[in-house]
């Protein structure tokens, strides 16, 4: 199976992401499910994309992930669109310090082409977007999971960039970089791509 986007050298710790030939269509990827008790249709991506910052000062092979998602809900033919993140790490803070913060993303942006769009974050504990069940699910339960509201253009702007990243600026700590994936764009651009034909 084809990639959905190929991988460009990376230029002072940015990756540029561009579109890539795929044997299927990118829609092939987008799943629905309907939530009866809300009365919402959900649309959503099959597999979260990744941003990751290197950790190489915790552990020789240290990660920290921010996995990141798509969501729009229609309820009653009123839509909002959501973007959800996991956050995980292969670092366990705590069993080397018993006295270190777990990882938590701070107030963060998300930079695309360039230009930065803060994140208003919300616990997804708290069920912001009026859904009960939990769409994601993740290889490794996250340590955090955060939703962001998000316009249909801003939608469509991240999911058509070119170069995404994640800055975030912990409380207790300078600012991280994380760098996405190559599905970090994708699973963008085909919801956005949804969205834009209904």
């Amino acid at each position: 199976m084809q990639r959905l986007l190929t991988q460009l050298p990376a230029v002072i710790l940015l990756v540029a992401l561009s579109g890539g030939c795929a044997s299927t269509s990118p829609r092939a990827d987008i799943r629905q499910v309907f939530e009866a008790s809300t009365g919402s249709n959900i649309t959503y991506v099959k597999t979260p994309g990744a941003f990751v910052s290197e950790q190489p000062g915790l552990a020789s092979s240290g990660r920290d992930y921010v996995y990141i998602a798509p969501l729009v809900i229609n309820r009653g033919g009123e839509r909002s669109c959501w973007l959800w993140f996991g956050v995980w790490s292969t670092v366990d803070r705590q069993a080397r310090n018993e006295e270190a913060s777990p990882l938590r993303l701070g107030s963060f942006q998300i930079v695309a082409d360039g230009a930065p769009m803060d994140m208003e974050s919300q616990s997804a504990e708290a069920h912001p977007t009026g859904i009960r069940q939990s769409i994601y699910a993740t290889p490794v339960p996250p340590a955090q999971e955060l939703l962001v509201a998000v316009t249909r253009s801003q939608l469509q702007r991240l999911g058509s960039a070119r170069v995404l990243t994640v800055i975030d600026r912990p409380s207790d700590g300078a600012a991280r970089l994380w760098r996405g994936d190559d599905r970090a764009a994708a699973v963008l651009r085909q919801v956005a791509e949804e969205i834009a034909i209904k």
